[in-house]
């Protein structure tokens, strides 16, 4: 973790800060797979008691991206394609779920939720075509909270988050070389279908268009690599679609 990571942790909700600054660590690969999470370190790292790194390292235990064992602690989980495809089965529950309330016509979206989810569709077709992939995962998993969040479903969007939590470590942790790439126009496409059934407040088509991108994310996560010769994609114009 960087020397930003080590600003003093203010003692309002301290556990959440602790939570937050070790979630970071694991999404950004800085706390790699198999790393061990020590509350004694931890606690003398950042001038805090245990207590509050105890129930920090509970909390992401519950989350899904840390486990703890008798031998060896706290570890931080290992990514697999397996558990990826688990990943992906409960969000595309969840975002299917939605659909019935979002698409109810007693509940349609208002015109600046319409509006919120075309701005972060949008933000993330621009980060792409820039080629910060980074940022365009982030506006993709912004995307797919948004739709399960506009439900008002308080617990949808809590199960939702620790999913996408589970999914960006796993997206981030996999080897490369076993994670296939595949071409930013397919990915832009399943979004915007997506986006477009949404809109029009088409049930079936909404559900039609969640089934198709969460078929294709699961199998593209058992899928051997995919290099740009065999996609016909020049380098650096290709996109991995974290779902």
């Amino acid at each position: 973790m960087g020397t930003e990571d080590d600003l003093r942790i203010q003692q309002r909700h301290l556990w959440e800060q602790i939570a937050e600054e070790l979630r970071r660590g694991i999404h950004s690969g800085k706390l790699e797979p198999g790393s061990r999470l020590i509350t004694a370190d931890l606690a003398a790292r950042w001038g805090v008691s245990r207590g509050p790194v105890r129930e920090a390292l509970m909390a992401l235990e519950n989350e899904g991206i840390v486990h703890s064992t008798r031998r060896q602690g706290t570890v931080v989980g290992t990514p697999s394609a397996l558990d990826l495809q688990a990943i992906f089965c409960v969000r595309e529950a969840l975002e299917s779920a939605a659909g019935n309330v979002l698409c109810d016509k007693e509940t349609l979206l208002s015109s600046s939720d319409r509006a919120r989810l075309s701005h972060t569709l949008d933000a993330m077709d621009k980060a792409y075509q820039r080629g910060e992939n980074a940022a365009a995962i982030k506006s993709d998993f912004t995307f797919h909270q948004l739709i399960v969040d506009l439900t008002g479903n308080s617990r949808f969007s809590a199960i939702n988050k620790n999913m996408i939590s589970q999914n960006t470590q796993h997206l981030k942790g996999l080897d490369p070389q076993i994670w296939p790439q595949v071409g930013w126009e397919t990915i832009r496409i399943a979004h915007q279908r997506i986006l477009d059934a949404l809109l029009a407040g088409d049930l079936d088509s909404y559900r039609d268009a969640i089934f198709i991108h969460y078929r294709n994310s699961k199998a593209r996560a058992s899928m051997p690599k995919v290099t740009p010769a065999s996609m016909g994609e020049e380098p650096g114009r290709l996109g991995v679609d974290p779902a």
